[in-house]
């Protein structure tokens, strides 16, 4: 009995391994160093590289075409797109381009001298957020502003801090919603013992912004707060540009040292990731000894790390930033024009192999529940299958499913995330044929 049991586990953990995985996708013609990436959905994809180089994917990452037309030279660092036709970039001159064609011409919606890109999120056609550098490092507020019409108006945000000797970071921030958002902060002092991370949690228009300190020794250029990943309103890591990570519990008012993944000595973070599913999960991109590139992934907060090796063509290059549609898929993008991709588990459960006649949502189980609900649904044809979770107010709050399924009866475990506030809320079912709402109640 007890070797079969250990056969299982031995079975199991291969399984996980096997289904769980970065693999090379391929590198985009001219091999250009990109620096941020767009996930539309599992096929679309925008990336903005340096020269100003902007490509559109169609099939998940195999083939790019290259849409910047009309757009200047200079190296692009924040991109958020919407479809394939609808995307904003940043540029390293502070500028913000938007396409509506799919790339094939790009409009100037704002520019400021002397700033530069770190961020765009749009979260609709209408509204989206803007992360920029102060004018200078010092006696300027940042550029952080927002826009309700699509970027016809990019508004300053009021009560911007003014800053000291810093700047931020090109994907150095993270959101859980509209209204709470977090950014790192980049010390330009050499030898700078201590750096920021701002945040609001009433939206770039709303005027309020705290910021939290961290400690350690940065290096010759200061210490940058360049990887910041939050799961929910309170819990959240950061990772610098030396060898230190760094969890709050409160929401980034205060910072403690974490324990750094096994092995490591040397290195700096160059991107994170954290999921908003309540798995508290975040994985860190690290550079260790300027040389080798690793990916680790923590769901205690750096209690306890996992290290998720990559293909052999990304281990020796820079990824610039990594982004994930749903806990089964995510990209990322670096130096050399390499893609990458990860699948994994997405948390649905096939119940049964007999095809179903006709689609169907099921009243969640148990309902009310606390924190936790299963969802069934069948789909008799294959199809993309989207499961979502709205407040009251319809605003998305999780996007549990995005995937395309084949026919058949499944079911999905919603964990409801330590932030989400007793009350009534909605899940919806759509396929490429089908589409159903009901209703779910949470109760702490």
């Amino acid at each position: 009995m007890k070797r079969f049991l250990v056969l299982l586990v031995i079975l199991f953990a291969t399984y996980e391994s096997a289904n769980s995985q970065w693999s090379y996708v391929g590198t985009i013609q001219g091999s250009p160093y990109i620096n941020s990436i767009s996930v539309v959905n599992p096929n679309v994809l925008w990336v903005v590289c340096d020269t100003g180089k902007v490509f559109r994917s169609t099939n998940g990452g195999v083939n790019w075409v290259q849409r910047n037309t009309g757009l200047p030279s200079g190296n692009l660092y924040a991109v958020s797109a919407l479809d394939t036709s609808n995307c904003w970039v940043g540029n390293v001159s502070g500028s913000i381009y938007r396409t509506s064609d799919g790339g094939a011409s790009w409009v100037l919606q704002f520019s400021i001298a002397n700033s530069f890109s770190n961020g765009i999120k749009m979260f609709n056609a209408n509204y989206g957020i803007y992360i920029g550098d102060p004018t200078a490092a010092t006696g300027q507020t940042y550029q952080y502003r927002y826009t309700t019409n699509g970027g016809t108006n990019w508004l300053l945000c009021p009560n911007l801090p003014i800053v000291n000797s810093e700047y931020g970071n090109p994907n150095g921030w993270d959101w859980l919603d509209t209204t709470n958002v977090f950014i790192g902060a980049a010390t330009v002092v050499s030898g700078a013992t201590s750096s920021k991370v701002y945040r609001t949690n009433v939206g770039f228009a709303g005027g309020v912004w705290n910021f939290g300190q961290f400690g350690g020794s940065g290096t010759s250029d200061g210490l940058y707060a360049q990887a910041v990943g939050f799961t929910d309103v309170n819990n959240g890591m950061i990772g610098a540009n030396t060898s230190l990570i760094r969890k709050t519990t409160n929401g980034g008012a205060t910072w403690s040292a974490v324990n750094v993944p096994p092995g490591l000595t040397s290195f700096q973070t160059e991107n994170a990731n954290a999921l908003k599913d309540g798995s508290n999960t975040i994985r860190f991109m690290i550079q260790a000894n300027l040389s080798v590139m690793y990916c680790y992934k923590t769901t205690d907060y750096g209690n306890s790390w996992i290290n998720e090796p990559l293909p052999n063509e990304i281990v020796s290059i820079r990824i610039k930033q990594i982004q994930f549609l749903n806990p089964a898929l995510g990209f990322g993008v670096g130096q050399s024009g390499k893609v990458m991709k990860y699948t994994g588990p997405s948390g649905i459960n096939l119940v049964n192999t007999v095809v179903p006649v006709k689609y169907n949502l099921e009243q969640n189980y148990p309902n009310p529940f606390n924190p936790s609900t299963r969802i069934n649904f069948s789909i008799p044809n294959s199809s993309n299958v989207s499961l979502k979770v709205y407040n009251s107010l319809g605003k998305e709050i999780a996007l549990l499913v995005n995937e395309f399924k084949t026919a058949g009866n499944y079911s999905y475990d919603f964990n409801a995330s330590p932030d989400l506030t007793s009350g009534i809320y909605f899940y919806t079912l759509s396929t490429d044929n089908f589409v159903q709402t009901k209703k779910l109640t949470l109760i702490k």
